[in-house]
Parts: structure tokens; C-alpha cells; sequence
């Protein structure tokens, strides 16, 4: 056992300061003990938390108190004095790590340990499955997180306690672990698992066995669908069927947005997969949708006002003089530009004092050798989306005709304004270089 336990310590790279969560129970006990013979001299800091749920919680404090002490460790400890009166078990859980986090930050560490054992992932899956939820969810949790380290997963609770008689180490009993009806949870521990392991002793090693190979699955998944999601935006028709939904939901979480629903997936393929509707729109969040346009996809803050370009005002642009707008520079010239600057020719019939820069406007036209177009009938015919439509802008006379429009990235210039030869040629000239 002593060899197992080592075995997964000498797994991880540990940092000069250490973060061990100590509650006072024989997991986290044998977690502290194993770590300061692992790392003599090793800067422990033992974290408490004091949530004050029984009766016993201060004399809880004052075991690991003198506990740290005995391992010649650090002690910090906090008081969780605002108990809210439903989903305490979820709120505790979020009031513990946001200490653990403070502490990190406190002693310039990214190691914080905790004691989580086989039996505790077993009940996690176990109650994954039960509750519903994301298929990756049934990997359990992972043995490292960002700064939470968790090596005692492969480890059984029957482990933990054997190791601990082995060494006369002192634990303290939380009663309410054996109360069946205080929790879920507890009502796994004491009531489903003993009862499968009549069925099989073996369930608990089974069940995390599952959990790792679903892990393994999931690992290899990620791996592709993060190629994919490189894509997706800007064509999500290029993502192989069977690949969509898996990179969607990377894809939404890569953008921030982690607690969505699978009726709300289900919503979204249900959009992609249907040709008669090229645009929609799926609510994710109070403040955020997903946008299909044609074959690209985005997600849009509701909140946000996204169309900078409209509230900015024409800007006049004055022969040979470059001006700023939009974060960029513009010049337009009667000389012809370095090679190195994105530029574009046109003739003007009269030399005018000066041109504008400004959105597209709803009546806006462009001569085409075949007729003339409206702007907003383009963008359609060219399959921009809500984005990149709000991006469109022209250069226009001072009788507001269009000399050309910008259509992503690229200017379309108006067929009346086309360089012709024997005619005075003018230039438009965009550098990339953002002002500061």
C-alpha cells in the first residue's frame, strides 16, 4: 500500500509550496501524511475550511490546526459564516475552492492537493448518470485540474484506512457521512454501493475503470475535434456530419459559454441541418446566441452593441492626405501607391475637393456591367453574415455615389468609376497597421 500511494505522488512535479486541503478525515489526514514524507522539505500549507454545519466543526478546526503543526505546516483556515438554505453541497464546494484559489494566489503557488479517493469518483459517476447530463461528464473528476491535483483517485477509501491504522495516524468521524439521507450522495455511500458490491466487490475499481476509459475517448475526440474547430466559423459545412455536433460543443465552450443544455445542441443541429433555413438564430444563454448565416457560424453577445461601424460618422477624406478611421489608415491619391499598401483604382469625370468614407446605407447602389445592384441584394447574393455586413463600407462622392464597397476584406469597384485609359487614374489605399 505504502508503495502504491508513493507510486502516484512521484507522478506529478511538485513546487516548492504545496496546498494541502485538510477537513480532518482519514482521506485527507493520510493525504497530508503521505505528502511531508514524499516532500521533507516541501513549504505545506494545510487549508481549512470551518462551514459550521455541526456542532463538532470547531473542535474539526483545532485537530487540523495542531495536525499542521505536527507536519511543520503552514495553517490557514476560513469560516464559511453565510449558509444558504438550498444546494449547499454545490455552494460549499464553490466557497471551498474560491479559498483554495485565494490561498494560491497568497503563496504564489499552482499546486493546491486534495484528497478525493476511487469511492469518492465512483459516487461522481454514479451520480452523473443518474442526474443526466454530457456524455465527457461520466470521465469523473480528473486527477489534475489546472491547480487541483487529485492522486489519491486510483486509491480506495478501505486503501486510505488500512494505510492509516498502519501508521496510528488520528482521524476525526463526520457524522453526517453516515447518514444515508443527508445527502445524495450519502445515499450512495451508505445505501447503493454496498449494495452492488453485493453483486460484484469489485464495482468500485469497476466504475473507475469506465470512467478512464471513457476519459481515454474523450481525449482522443478533443484531439480531433480541436482541428475541426478551426474551421467551423468560417465554414461549418466543411465538418464532416458525424464530427458536428462534438465540435460544436467545443466550439461554444471554447468561446467561454459552459453551462448549456443538450436540448439547446439539439436546437442548434436541428438549424444546421436544415437547407431551407440558410440564417438562425438559437438562444444559449439570458445574453448570448448561436447565428448560422449561410455557411458560417458565430456566436453574438445580445447585450453588446456589435455595430460599431453604424454609429460612426461618414469621414471625409482629403486628396493626398491620409486619415483614420475605424482603427485604420486611408489615403486617396492621384499618386500610385507602394506595392506593399492594399489599394484600388478609379477615374473620376470632375475632381472633386473631396471623398467620404462611410457604412453602407440602406439604398445604396453598385453599377455592374450587367445593371446596377443594391448593396443589401449583394451581400445576400455574396452570403455575408450579420457581422460581416455591419463591416461593409463604401467610398463615396460628395453626391453620395458609390465608388466601391467594401465586401469582406476585399473593395468592389463600381463600374461607372473603373479606370479607363487616356483618363486621370486616382487611388485608394488602405494600411494595415492599427492606430493606437
Amino acid at each position: 500500500m505504502i508503495e502504491k500511494i508513493q507510486k502516484q505522488l512521484q507522478l506529478y512535479r511538485w513546487e516548492a509550496t504545496v496546498i494541502v486541503a485538510v477537513s480532518g478525515g482519514v482521506d485527507s489526514v493520510v493525504l497530508l501524511h503521505t505528502l511531508r514524507q514524499q516532500l521533507p522539505d516541501a513549504k505545506l500549507v494545510v487549508a481549512h475550511v470551518n462551514y459550521h454545519l455541526r456542532d463538532e466543526s470547531d473542535a474539526d478546526e483545532n485537530f487540523v490546526r495542531q495536525l499542521a503543526n505536527h507536519y511543520q505546516a503552514t495553517f490557514e483556515h476560513t469560516a464559511w459564516l453565510d449558509v444558504p438554505e438550498h444546494a449547499v453541497e454545490k455552494q460549499a464546494r464553490e466557497f471551498r475552492y474560491q479559498f483554495f484559489d485565494q490561498l494560491a494566489r497568497k503563496y504564489q503557488t499552482k499546486t493546491v492537493v486534495v484528497a478525493h479517493h476511487a469511492d469518492d469518483q465512483a459516487e461522481t459517476v454514479l451520480l452523473k448518470l443518474i442526474r443526466g447530463g454530457q456524455l465527457t461528464q461520466l470521465a469523473g473528476m480528473s486527477k489534475q485540474n489546472q491547480a487541483i491535483i487529485r492522486p489519491f483517485l486510483l486509491i480506495t477509501k478501505q486503501e486510505l484506512v488500512a494505510y492509516a491504522q498502519n501508521h496510528n495516524l488520528n482521524w476525526r468521524e463526520d457524522k453526517t457521512n453516515h447518514d444515508a439521507m443527508y445527502t445524495p450522495r450519502n445515499f450512495l455511500r451508505q445505501i447503493i454501493i454496498p449494495k452492488l458490491k453485493t453483486i460484484n466487490p469489485q464495482v468500485v475499481r469497476h466504475v473507475n475503470a469506465f470512467a478512464q476509459q471513457i476519459k481515454k475517448q474523450d481525449d482522443l475526440i478533443t484531439a480531433q475535434v480541436e482541428i475541426y474547430v478551426r474551421i467551423i466559423e468560417n465554414d461549418w459545412q466543411r465538418v464532416p456530419n458525424i464530427w458536428r455536433e462534438p465540435t460544436i460543443k467545443y466550439y461554444i465552450q471554447k468561446k467561454g459559454i459552459y453551462r448549456f443544455k443538450q436540448a439547446q445542441i439539439f436546437q442548434v443541429m436541428q438549424l444546421l441541418n436544415n437547407d431551407k433555413k440558410p440564417t438562425g438564430v438559437v438562444q444559449l444563454s439570458k445574453n448570448v446566441n448561436f447565428i448560422k448565416s449561410y455557411q458560417q457560424i458565430h456566436l453574438e453577445n445580445r447585450t453588446k452593441i456589435t455595430n460599431t461601424l453604424q454609429v460612426l460618422p461618414p469621414i471625409m477624406l482629403k486628396l493626398n492626405q491620409w486619415q483614420n478611421f475605424a482603427k485604420s489608415t486611408f489615403l486617396w491619391t492621384d499618386f500610385e501607391p507602394n506595392s506593399g499598401d492594399q489599394s484600388f483604382s478609379f477615374n473620376l469625370a470632375e475632381v472633386p475637393t473631396q471623398l467620404y468614407l462611410r457604412p453602407v446605407k440602406a439604398n445604396d447602389k453598385l453599377a455592374l456591367i450587367y445593371g446596377h445592384k443594391k448593396l443589401r441584394r449583394l451581400a445576400i447574393d455574396e452570403k455575408l453574415s450579420a457581422l460581416e455586413r455591419q463591416n461593409m463600407q463604401v467610398l463615396a462622392t460628395q453626391n453620395d455615389e458609390v465608388i466601391a464597397v467594401k465586401i469582406r476584406q476585399h473593395w468592389r469597384v463600381n463600374a461607372d468609376f473603373a479606370s479607363k485609359q487616356d483618363v486621370k487614374q486616382y487611388w485608394f489605399t488602405c494600411r494595415i497597421e492599427e492606430i493606437q
